[in-house]
C-alpha cells in the first residue's frame, strides 16, 4: 500500500512537472505569432527546445539532490558509516535519506557492539590466562616437586598433595564460573520460571549458611516477612544470586561481625537486601564491584576468587527483567536485589 502511494506521488509530481514545461513551451510559441514567422517546424523545434529546458531546470535540484545522496551512499559503502545524508524536502527521496540514514545507524551501532564483544573476548582472553596460569604453575611445581621425590618426609608429602588438591578445586571452580558466564551472556539464554516463594527460599537458604558463618565469626540476622512474597523465577538461578552476594559476605566480612539479610515489597516490586561490615576499601563507585574479573583487592591473590561471581549475579537478575545494585556506607556494603512480585497470588501467611 505504502509503495503505491509513493508511486502515486512521484507520478503526480512528474505529471505536473510536465504539464507546466507544456504550458511554458505553448506560450513560447506566441512569440512567432508577434513577430510574423509562420514556419511550423521552426516553431516545434523552438517549442520543443523550450520544454527540454524548462524541464531540466525545475529538475535541476533533484538531479543534483540525488548526486548528493549518490555520493554519500558511496562514503557509506566505504565504510564510512559516520556520513549522514542531509534531509531536504518532505518527498519520496527525502524518504530514501532518511532509510539510508537509518541503515547507516544501524550498522554503525552493531560495529560498535562488534568493537564491545571483540574487546570483552580479548580482555576476557587475559584474565582467564592469568588466572588459569597461577594454580597451574602451583600444580605443576608441586607435582615436580613430588616427581624428583624433594620431599623430606610423609608429613610434607601429604602436605603438597593437599595443596595440589586445593589448586585444582580453585582451577575447576574457575573454569565452571567461566562456563557459567559465557552461557549467561549468550543471546537467547532461556530460564525455567515456575512460581516461588521467595520468603521461604530465603529461609531455608540462610538456615543452610548458619553453620558455615558461625565457623568464620559471623552471625545472621533475618528480616523475612511471614507472609509468602511470590515471583515467577528459575529457582535454581536464582539461588546462584545469592550463594554468590552470601559467599561475597563470608569472605570480604570483618569478623567477628553480622550480616543482616532482608526482605521487603516496595510498590508491587520484592526487594531482597544483604548487607555486611567490611575492612576493604570499596570504590566510588560500588556497582563496579559487578563487572567481570573485577576484585576489591587488585593485587588479584589466590583467595579471592575468579571476579566473576558478582558478574553472573548480575547477569541472572536481568535475565529475570529484575535489578541489582550495591550501597557502601560507613564500612557497610550492601547488596540489594529487586524482583517482580506477582499479581495472580495473594499473600498468606507461612506456617
Amino acid at each position: 500500500m505504502k509503495k503505491n502511494v509513493i508511486t502515486s506521488k512521484i507520478s503526480l509530481k512528474l505529471l505536473l512537472t510536465i504539464g507546466v514545461c507544456f504550458t511554458i513551451s505553448v506560450l513560447s510559441s506566441y512569440i512567432f505569432d508577434f513577430i510574423g514567422i509562420s514556419d511550423s517546424f521552426a516553431i516545434f523545434l523552438f517549442v520543443l527546445g523550450v520544454f527540454v529546458l524548462s524541464f531540466l531546470v525545475i529538475i535541476n535540484r533533484k538531479v543534483i539532490y540525488i548526486k548528493y545522496i549518490a555520493e554519500r551512499v558511496k562514503k557509506i559503502s566505504n565504510e564510512d558509516l559516520a556520513s549522514t545524508i542531509e534531509i531536504r524536502g518532505n518527498d519520496e527521496l527525502a524518504e530514501l535519506s532518511e532509510s539510508i540514514n537509518s541503515m547507516s545507524r544501524e550498522l554503525r551501532a552493531r560495529r560498535e557492539r562488534e568493537k564491545e564483544i571483540e574487546t570483552a573476548k580479548d580482555e576476557l582472553i587475559s584474565n582467564v590466562s592469568h588466572d588459569l596460569r597461577t594454580p597451574l604453575t602451583s600444580i605443576i611445581g608441586y607435582i615436580d616437586l613430588l616427581r624428583r621425590k624433594e620431599y623430606e618426609n610423609e608429613e610434607q608429602f601429604n602436605e603438597y598433595i593437599t595443596t595440589i588438591y586445593h589448586k585444582s578445586q580453585d582451577l575447576q571452580s574457575l573454569i565452571n564460573e567461566l562456563f557459567e558466564y559465557t552461557k549467561l551472556t549468550t543471546p537467547g539464554t532461556k530460564l525455567n520460571k515456575v512460581n516461588v516463594e521467595i520468603g521461604g527460599l530465603l529461609e531455608q537458604l540462610v538456615g543452610e549458611y548458619v553453620p558455615i558463618f558461625n565457623r568464620e565469626g559471623l552471625e545472621i540476622n533475618r528480616d523475612i516477612p511471614s507472609e509468602d512474597v511470590n515471583i515467577n523465577a528459575d529457582v535454581e538461578k536464582l539461588v546462584r544470586v545469592f550463594d554468590n552476594i552470601l559467599e561475597n559476605a563470608k569472605k570480604y566480612s570483618s569478623k567477628p561481625s553480622e550480616i543482616n539479610v532482608k526482605l521487603h515489597c516496595v510498590n508491587n516490586r520484592a526487594i531482597v537486601s544483604i548487607s555486611n561490615k567490611t575492612e576493604k576499601i570499596i570504590s566510588e563507585n560500588p556497582d563496579k564491584l559487578f563487572e567481570k574479573f573485577y576484585r576489591i583487592d587488585q593485587s588479584r591473590k589466590d583467595n579471592e576468587g575468579s571476579g566473576l561471581g558478582l558478574a553472573i549475579a548480575k547477569r541472572i537478575v536481568e535475565l529475570h527483567e529484575g535489578k541489582i545494585w550495591a550501597e557502601y556506607l560507613e564500612g557497610t556494603i550492601t547488596f540489594n536485589v529487586e524482583l517482580e512480585v506477582m499479581d495472580s497470588l495473594k499473600p498468606r501467611k507461612r506456617f
